[in-house]
């Protein structure tokens, strides 16, 4: 009873830690920034740059499956003590946005981020079996995550960042010779403060980036391979300050801050092989769905185009 307390607590904790904060979508954030004096091409461009790069960072601090190469959830060790696993992934993420450079908007700019995940798993409840060839139900594993993101410096971005993750992952069903593995979860994430076009232009943006992400995985054991596949879904929240010129072309500038929120799907599968006892290799791929489009927005940069994501992964599992 002590520790299906411990991890009800730990469940409700995570998700009011997760609860989203209302924010400004990319058209009420260009409105204000017109409102405020702002040039309207440069305020459109840099209110759908604030959303895809809030996005494609969020979606570089975590990319598919929370546990690389399963399905399953860990389960506790024999005596009732936490499973452990260690995991690294080295991940990447297809980067574009507006390039507010230029002044009038008219190119897009972008490029392959890359990212360095390193987390710890734990096991901490075994679930409840449903019947005789049927377990895992209920069960839980708690994980947390630090990551390095390598963002392209030369496109304007901060030359790199940090982001830390907490989250909690719960069973469906443990894999078994007639059922596949399933599980749920729900993740907080902590990217460092982003800047793009720091060193002046005729626009700047200052990123405070928040992500709540939510994963439902399936996964099977076939020939020796475990093939897993799953369907995300990300809220995107934080603060963004925008400086752009103002419409006088006298020089001037508006600067202003606004909350800004946006969410998209997400869908990712990948294939493991275990070796040996604890060490398993993995790889993923996947794609983000895009945003809607933005009304009278006619440059190169589609708002509305998906975002792709690979990964390589190493776990080992005490």
């Amino acid at each position: 009873m002590k520790v299906c307390g411990a991890v009800t607590a730990l469940w409700i904790g995570v998700w009011v830690g997760a609860a989203p904060v209302y924010g400004q979508t990319p058209v009420q954030l260009e409105a204000s920034c017109v409102g405020a004096g702002g040039s309207a091409r440069l305020c459109t461009g840099a209110a759908i740059a604030a959303q895809a790069l809030q996005a494609q960072v969020g979606l570089l601090a975590g990319t598919g499956v929370e546990v690389p190469g399963t399905a399953t959830t860990l389960g506790t060790r024999i005596g009732g003590g936490p499973r452990l696993a260690f995991s690294v992934r080295a991940g990447l993420v297809d980067m574009s946005f507006p390039d507010l450079s230029d002044p009038l908007v008219t190119s897009e700019a972008g490029a392959v981020a890359t990212t360095i995940h390193g987390r710890v798993s734990a096991g901490i409840f075994d679930g409840f079996q449903l019947m005789p060839t049927v377990g895992g139900f209920l069960s839980v594993d708690v994980f947390g995550q630090a990551s390095l993101l390598f963002l392209p410096e030369d496109e304007g971005l901060s030359e790199g960042a940090r982001s830390y993750s907490a989250g909690v992952r719960v069973g469906v069903l443990r894999e078994g010779f007639t059922v596949p593995g399933v599980s749920v979860s729900v993740a907080k994430r902590f990217p460092d403060d982003l800047a793009y076009l720091a060193d002046g232009g005729p626009a700047m943006i200052d990123l405070a980036p928040g992500v709540t992400a939510y994963r439902a995985t399936v996964g099977k054991d076939l020939f020796a391979v475990e093939w897993l596949g799953g369907i995300g879904y990300e809220e995107y929240d934080g603060t963004v300050t925008i400086d752009v010129a103002d419409t006088g072309g006298s020089g001037g500038r508006v600067q202003f801050s606004s909350p800004l929120r946006s969410d998209r799907l997400m869908y990712f599968a990948g294939a493991s092989t275990t070796i040996g006892i604890l060490l398993t290799l993995s790889i993923e791929a996947g794609w983000a769905e895009g945003f809607d489009d933005t009304p009278g927005w006619d440059g190169p940069h589609d708002p509305a185009a998906h975002t792709l994501f690979g990964g390589l992964s190493a776990r080992f599992t005490l």
